[in-house]
């Protein structure tokens, strides 16, 4: 397997009509596919990807509530513990994109380090995860904004206006990977200078200006705001806040067929998402803290989302105007980010005939280079989980975090057993490489994302989310036993040297 690719191909590379390959496009050949996405992403606007499937905001506005329902203000240190444990999967996956640069990232990786069977099993988890973090983080629009919009929004305009934002996006996904990636980089833009002067003006305002503020003893008070006690279960449950938030990173992997020098880009891309959104996530959600005027329990049970009620009340309502604006912002760069990364990872299985509607869903449109059939997929399915009941939708979006870390877990597998086989492809020169280090990575993000697993599936109020992941694995499974893994032995499925379109 380390013949995969020792070095880029030269330029001098020719597609089968005899027609001479870029550097990157005989690149992908040497992998087996034909260039047909439209390669226009820079290392900036990767990173705007994987920063955007982040989208701090999104996580601080959608779970601020959290630690202090669990364990109190205390649970915001938990930051501190999850950065460095999270930051050893980061790695692994660095590691691996250098070395696979393809569209499908986790499925092609696993495919090609553990084989096609072990491959499907990755990719499907892979799959699920991206589809239910485009449905939630639509539903996240209309639930944050909608009372921004109408005093009592009803919900029918929650789920209008979710909807509403899911088919912009989906347009601006079919209409090419440039559209869409520009907006997401204003969206990053606007999330990461918004969120820094928000930083700032909380700084300064709690050591000079604010009056009232609970202050820096909130991060060591151990008080729930529940009143329940706090055991270890509470606690782990409370880490989940930082693991929740820090997802989705690796989308700068799953673009790599459409960006330049993605050996060299996705991996730099990737690192640098997750430092920013980590330093930046742990201290707006400190200062938001400390600067809570009043009580937290009152805070909380106010109607108004307490992020924005936060900044209304100690930046003023014209502050407060423009934490919607961020959070909007960051909120939609995320649905066209994670539309984006689950259309992809739609086509790649496609592709190698992986999926029902295979054929169709790998198609690529000549003039817009996107995958449309799966974009429309994709579309579809986030619109009717914003139709579906109450139940059905919390038990799906439950299970986003639960099949993400599933996913991180099944590739770290493939990694090590690359590793001990003696099967990890080599890279080019000035390619991110772990050396020495990779086997420790892999270790201790693979005990990590177990114990995450365990967290997100004993406790209580996890099984709703472990159930219905367990339902779609078991999907996967019957799809695999009765018609994939026969084309996968006959060679009529997965990933192959040989050139495909």
């Amino acid at each position: 397997m380390s013949s995969i690719i020792e070095s880029k191909l030269p330029f001098t590379a020719t597609d089968p009509n005899g027609i001479a390959l870029s550097s990157d496009d005989a690149d992908l050949a040497s992998l087996g596919y034909q260039q047909k996405m439209h390669r226009t992403m820079g290392s900036f606007t990767s990173f705007a990807l994987a920063f955007s499937m982040v989208s701090i905001n999104t996580g601080v506005v959608t779970l601020f509530a959290d630690p202090f329902n669990r364990v109190g203000g205390i649970g915001i240190l938990l930051w501190l513990l999850v950065i460095p444990l999270v930051a050893c999967i980061v790695l692994v996956y660095s590691h691996l994109a250098g070395r696979i640069p393809l569209t499908g990232y986790a499925y092609q990786w696993s495919s090609r380090l553990a084989g096609n069977h072990f491959g499907w099993f990755t990719g499907w988890v892979a799959f699920i995860s991206f589809v239910a973090g485009t449905a939630a983080t639509s539903a996240a629009i209309g639930t944050v904004f909608a009372p921004e919009i109408w005093p009592n929004p009803t919900q029918g305009q929650i789920q209008g206006l979710s909807i509403g934002a899911t088919l912009v996006v989906g347009l601006l996904n079919i209409c090419g990977i440039r559209l869409a990636t520009r907006i997401n980089d204003i969206g990053a833009i606007i999330e990461i200078i918004g969120t820094v002067l928000l930083a700032v003006a909380l700084l300064l305002g709690v050591f000079f200006f604010f009056e009232h503020t609970q202050g820096i003893a909130i991060l060591t008070a151990v008080a729930p705001v529940s009143g329940g006690p706090v055991g270890f279960t509470t606690v782990a449950l409370a880490m989940l806040l930082p693991v929740s938030v820090l997802l989705g990173w690796e989308g700068a992997a799953d673009l790599s067929e459409e960006t330049k020098d993605p050996r060299r880009a996705a991996p730099r891309a990737m690192i640098r998402a997750v430092v920013v959104s980590s330093v930046l996530g742990f201290v707006v959600f400190a200062l938001l803290s400390i600067a809570i005027p009043g009580s937290v329990s009152d805070l909380l049970s106010q109607a108004e989302n307490p992020v924005i009620n936060i900044v209304r009340l100690q930046l003023g309502n014209s502050a407060g105007t423009v934490m919607i604006v961020i959070a909007f912002a960051s909120i939609f760069a995320c649905l066209i980010a994670n539309m984006a990364v689950a259309t992809r990872m739609t086509f790649a299985l496609s592709r190698d005939n992986m999926l029902p509607g295979s054929t169709v869903l790998a198609r690529i449109n000549p003039h817009f280079g996107t995958p449309v059939a799966s974009i429309v997929l994709i579309t579809a399915i986030a619109v009717l989980l914003n139709l579906a009941s109450g139940g059905f939708v919390t038990a799906i979006y439950s299970m986003v975090g639960l099949t993400y870390y599933c996913t991180y877990l099944l590739t770290l597998i493939a990694a090590y057993l690359a590793y001990k086989n003696g099967r990890m492809p080599s890279a080019p020169k000035g390619v991110f490489d772990l050396g020495g280090w990779l086997l420790p990575m892999i270790v201790i993000g693979g005990l990590w994302a177990i114990a995450v697993i365990l967290t997100l599936s004993l406790p209580e109020e996890s099984h709703t989310g472990a159930i219905t992941t367990g339902v779609t694995l078991g999907v996967g499974a019957l799809w695999w036993l009765f018609v994939l893994r026969r084309r996968l032995n006959n060679g009529t499925a997965g990933p192959s040297k040989t050139l495909k379109g």
